[in-house]
């Protein structure tokens, strides 16, 4: 009895201990609760008053200045992970629990532990109701948040560059000048300098390649010697040397990065400084690394076996672009912390104004020098225009007063920059590994070719020799010939193939998620109703959906137009297909791309399948009375499709008409005559129909040749010299052998067949052509006439006696003597 005792009281003091901790953390949770109800609460109507200014002040410059001050006044709410806490309480009044089940606890130990229960479950309550207002709050804080950034984004934050705005802008100038000198001062007397554990990295390292810099020289010197001689072989060689020269250009970011780490105090409106310094250093950093390794006989030439010519364009092109890029750089970076002040912002405005006019100028400039992208004046004219769209959009916006859509725009261009920059540089760099290691590949291959001809010499030698042990010997003693199985261009093209593949999923991801923030924004046009339905209320057609429905419409176009032929290039040419099938493969996908392209079109316009189906069945059954052939032809074509009796290519001979299948519609079948007409056939034809396709399983067929020799010829001899004339004929198979046959004793001939087979259909006409004339010959020089219908002609006079017609002069005296 005394042992539980001690027991229940023991175990008494182990809940107590960690309840009483626990208490004390969740002591004021019923507070932090009171708060987040609050603020819950006056978010939510924060968020219907947002909407209702919006719909009032839509388009104004006042909603942007109201939306950035309603952003700066968002609390961070820290949220608070609870689950390990929860846990804790309910582990602990488990505990409890099963201690109150204990017959042996006195009555004061039973009602302490039903205390501790009481205020376990009040906790627990507490702290689940907390825990659910906090998740309601992050919702409705984070959906807060977005709204204003669709707002701010479609809302006009400065005034449009009109004359009015250039007529003013000096005055405009010399206020803002005077704003940025008073924070400048302010700086000035609130900088303090702090050594930082990142400040005493970066000054560290920039003194390394101060004093490695010739070092770093020298081994890359040694690089390209090698890459120079072609006696390097490692692919590590290529991102070894992408990493000195990286090295090489990073001083000068290192001294703007160690510049921005001393300012550390706000400037004016809450904007730091530093930010924009090192968004500098980014840039200088890329532009600095992009020009070095563009240089005439630099790395880009060496390494990656670019055109010097090209080269030096980009290179051109990178320094041009350098000049807007920097400064850009660190407008972006203080505009972006500008809240109320962004409207003011004239210098901005008119710098991102002239930034976008040159950059249309280089990217004109660029686009004239570089030769055709692909070899396509197509291609290369379509990417100038995408490229070309961007700052011409950046322009549009800026002088409409959209500044700080052209501001978050400019970003996304700029990050997209240097995404596209290092992707180029991998992919180029990669398939520079892949040369190293295809060159080694073809080392090794022609070693062991090399060893193997003398291997096969040295064995040529001792056969003619006749030394059998020595032949043993050496053999034995020959090294073994390690083939490689794997060819060496095909792996070379499958690595390429996959790398690509691979950089293009992994660069994809992160343009995607570069612009994923800008591409939430577009659900603002889904709040644009340009149609709505009066009955219901329901928004049948947005500025949003429309926009959707003409992206698809154009990406439907561009699929249904090209697909085909890359399927054909990248898949179907790779494959063991039979002749058609590519074909067949390539207009199914068709099909399917365009029912779902309108099935899209049709959802993203708002049309709904609960409205198109009573008009779908009427015009089911009123299109099949009225176009029955159509829709038989239609079904047709599927199953030709599908079942495929006859293929694209395959010679077929319907009724009277023989030609090639040159297309299988969707209604109708082209088929080409050998008069090279194009002659459409309906599909249900070829399947209600009979018809015969020469080459469906099969393109072998058979010849016959008809001979009639004169009565009294030689038969044996005709039998023999048509045999050996089809066994001759190159174009003639052996299996089945040829066959001569004696058909018929005819009016004016003895009838014989020369049967032979082919094995295309195209031989067919030439090889009639060369056994007739063989026969021709063969049967002259044998003196075997080949006869022809035969008449005897009998002439009688008036008492019927017959008399002899002889030759007739055509003189005149013979005509006097016939007369």
């Amino acid at each position: 009895m005394r042992f539980c005792y001690l027991f229940a009281l023991c175990a008494l003091l182990f809940v107590a201990a960690p309840s009483s901790a626990l208490a004390q953390s969740t002591a004021n949770l019923e507070s932090q609760l009171a708060d987040l109800q609050a603020y819950y609460e006056e978010l939510s109507q924060d968020r219907l008053d947002l909407e209702a200014q919006y719909e009032v002040l839509q388009g104004s410059r006042m909603l942007h200045q109201i939306l950035q001050e309603q952003r700066a006044s968002v609390r961070d709410v820290r949220t608070q992970d609870f689950e390990e806490l929860l846990a804790q309480l309910r582990l602990d009044l488990f505990h409890v629990q099963r201690e109150l089940r204990e017959p042996e606890l006195e009555q004061s130990q039973r009602d302490e532990l039903e205390a501790n229960l009481t205020e376990l479950e009040s906790d627990i309550s507490l702290l689940v109701d907390f825990m659910q207002v906090q998740g309601r709050l992050t919702s409705e804080l984070t959906a807060f948040e977005n709204t204003l950034a669709d707002y701010l984004f479609w809302t006009p934050s400065n005034r449009a560059m009109e004359w009015q705005w250039f007529s003013q802008f000096p005055g405009h100038v010399s206020a803002q000048a005077v704003r940025i000198y008073q924070a400048l001062s302010q700086l000035v007397t609130q900088l303090s300098v702090q050594i930082t554990l990142l400040m005493v990295a970066f000054t560290v390292l920039l003194l390394i390649l101060v004093l490695k810099r010739r070092a770093i020289l020298l081994r890359l010197s040694l690089y390209n010697k090698d890459v120079a001689s072609n006696s390097a072989s490692s692919p590590w060689l290529v991102p070894s040397a992408l990493l000195l020269h990286g090295l090489l250009v990073a001083p000068l970011s290192l001294v703007v990065l160690i510049a921005g780490q001393f300012i550390n105090a706000p400037v004016g409106d809450d904007i730091y400084l530093d930010k924009a310094l090192n968004a500098v250093a980014g840039s200088l950093f890329m532009i600095s690394f992009l020009s070095r390794i563009l240089r005439r006989n630099g790395f880009a030439s060496l390494y990656f076996r670019w055109q010097d010519d090209q080269c030096s364009v980009l290179r051109r092109f990178i320094l041009a672009l350098g000049w807007v890029l920097v400064p850009l750089s660190f407008i972006l970076a203080v505009a972006s912390q500008q809240t109320t002040q962004l409207s003011q912002d004239v210098i901005g405005q008119l710098v991102l104004f002239i930034t976008s006019l040159y950059l249309i100028a280089i990217l004109l400039a660029l686009f004239a020098k570089l030769p055709p992208l692909y070899g396509s004046k197509l291609t290369h004219r379509t990417v100038a225009s995408a490229l070309l769209v961007l700052p011409v959009m950046l322009l549009i916006m800026v002088s409409s007063g959209y500044y700080y859509t052209a501001l978050m725009l400019s970003g996304y261009y700029l990050a997209t920059f240097y995404v596209i920059s290092v992707w180029m540089l991998t992919a180029a760099g990669v398939q520079r590994a892949l040369d190293f290691a295809y060159d080694r590949m073809q080392e090794r291959q022609l070693a062991q070719q090399a060893v193997e001809r003398e291997v096969e010499a040295v064995l040529k030698d001792h056969e003619k020799a006749d030394e059998k042990p020595s032949q043993a010997r050496v053999k034995d003693e020959a090294p073994p010939l390690a083939r490689s199985e794997a060819d060496a261009q095909g792996a070379k093209e499958q690595s390429q193939r996959l790398a690509r593949f691979g950089l293009m999923a992994l660069f994809a991801f992160i343009l995607y998620q570069v612009w994923s923030e800008a591409t939430m924004a577009l659900d603002y046009l889904d709040t644009q109703v340009l149609w709505e339905d009066a009955a219901t209320g329901d928004s049948a057609l947005s500025l949003g959906g429309l926009v959707s429905a003409v992206v698809i419409a154009l990406v439907g176009l561009v699929l249904v137009r090209n697909l085909p032929g890359l399927l054909e290039m990248t898949i179907l040419s790779r494959l063991q297909l039979q002749m058609g099938t590519a074909y067949a493969v390539t207009s199914l996908v068709n099909y399917v791309v365009i029912s779902i392209a309108v099935v899209t079109f049709l959802a993203s316009l708002g049309v709904r399948w609960d409205q198109l189906q009573w008009l779908a069945a009427g015009l089911t059954v009123g299109l099949g009375f009225g176009l029955q052939e159509i829709f038989g032809n239609f079904i047709s074509g599927l199953i030709l499709f599908f079942e495929r009796p006859l293929r694209v290519g395959d010679i077929v001979t319907l009724d009277t008409l023989s030609g090639r299948v040159s297309q299988i519609r969707i209604r109708a079948t082209v088929i080409t005559d050998f008069d090279r007409r194009d002659i459409v056939v309906p599909n249900r034809q070829f399947i209600t129909g009979q018809f015969v396709n020469w080459s469906l399983s099969n393109t072998i067929t058979r010849l016959t040749i008809k001979v009639g020799v004169a009565y009294g010829s030689d038969l044996a001899k005709t039998r023999e010299i048509l045999l050996a004339i089809g066994q001759d004929e190159e174009r003639v198979l052996d299996d089945p052998e040829p066959t001569v046959l004696f058909m018929q004793f005819g009016a004016s001939t003895l009838d014989h067949e020369l049967r032979v087979h082919v094995e295309n259909l195209s031989d067919r006409m030439p090889t009639i052509d060369a056994l007739n004339r063989e026969i021709d010959r063969r049967f002259k020089a044998a003196g075997i006439e080949v006869a022809f219908n035969q008449i005897d002609v009998h002439f009688r006079n008036e008492l019927g006696i017959e008399r002899q017609v002889g030759a007739v002069d055509s003189s005149p005296k013979g005509e006097d003597d016939a007369k």
